[in-house]
């Protein structure tokens, strides 16, 4: 049964967690209907995955769409893909960035953060700028490689789903 907060949610279409799912939502019924190989729309939307998670300032979906360009990849794609970062996942990203690259450089974590904190972002982001970058860089990589196997493989199931799906309805009007 669903709680009186769950369904004010439904209700209000601007709530952010509505308007996060409905976004999702649109991004992936764009990616299923693009007309191109599969591989080209997963290499664009993998290409959009980096450029919109390393620190692009803004430019993650000029430059995801010049790269697309250059590995010929779809460009469409690669800019629906640059969407993944937004205001509400980058905090997350960032601070999991900040947290992977204190791990792997054996920094303090915490140390990281407050140096930001008491020397403000740009002052504060020398040496922890080299560890944002290292874990911002290996979670761009590894959401990249994922995101290249989940768009590949849901546009062949997509397909294949559309595909049998007019195949019945053509067995169905020759029958009647």
């Amino acid at each position: 049964m669903q709680s009186t907060i769950t369904k004010i949610w439904h209700k209000n279409k601007q709530h952010p967690v509505i308007k996060v799912k409905r976004r999702m939502r649109l991004i992936k019924l764009k990616l299923l209907r693009i007309n191109d190989p599969p591989e080209r729309i997963a290499r664009g939307a993998a290409l959009g995955v980096v450029c919109g998670i390393l620190p692009t300032f803004g430019f993650g979906g000029f430059i995801a769409f010049g790269l697309a360009f250059v590995f010929k990849a779809n460009k469409a794609a690669s800019i629906l893909g640059s969407l993944i970062m937004n205001p509400v996942t980058t905090p997350f990203f960032w601070t999991f960035s900040i947290m992977l690259g204190s791990f792997i450089l054996r920094e303090e974590y915490s140390v990281m953060l407050n140096k930001i904190t008491r020397d403000g972002l740009v002052a504060g982001f020398t040496h922890v700028y080299i560890v944002f970058l290292l874990g911002n860089s290996i979670i761009a990589a590894a959401f990249s490689y994922f995101t290249y196997k989940i768009v590949k493989n849901g546009i062949y199931a997509h397909r294949r789903h559309r595909d049998e799906k007019k195949r019945r309805n053509r067995e169905k009007q020759a029958a009647d």
